[in-house]
């Protein structure tokens, strides 16, 4: 079967991806996940508060989208919203993951546009520690529901 030309290589290798393949590329998210939550413990101890909400929330993506891997085996949608994501895989969080998960989701944009910075900043450590407890915690959920853990 010939596969449509506009496929660049990756999705390419994506779409022939036999079981070692979705493996491997499952680990690799992971693997961003556990570096992503070590940055941001460490940002948040530098006093970079609102960057560790960024952080956070690039590391609950990248576990969603090793999930969506697994699942579909498949390329993830080029898509950085947790929630669409979450209805994408079908996923039914408790109330306190919802929450969580719309929340951090709003340290995308806060970091990456100017013109929501200011509204988005983050300069108190309680806020931040509790937004780094609350990924740590919705990250838990989701190795769980997604059948990621280790």
């Amino acid at each position: 079967m010939e596969l449509p030309r506009h496929l660049n290589k990756l999705q390419v290798s994506f779409a022939r991806m036999k079981k070692q393949d979705t493996e491997a590329s499952v680990q690799a998210w992971l693997d961003q996940v556990s570096e992503d939550l070590k940055t941001a413990s460490a940002l948040l101890k530098a006093s970079r508060y609102t960057w560790c909400a960024f952080i956070c929330q690039q590391a609950l993506e990248k576990c969603l989208k090793a999930g969506y891997v697994k699942k579909f085996k498949e390329i993830p949608p080029y898509t950085h919203k947790l929630e669409y994501l979450c209805q994408l895989l079908e996923l039914d969080p408790p109330e306190d993951i919802i929450e969580t998960i719309i929340t951090i989701d709003k340290y995308y944009i806060a970091t990456r546009y100017p013109s929501y910075k200011k509204s988005m900043n983050i300069s108190n450590k309680h806020v931040a520690d509790n937004i780094f407890k609350q990924t740590k915690r919705a990250y838990k959920w989701l190795l769980q529901a997604l059948e990621l853990a280790r």
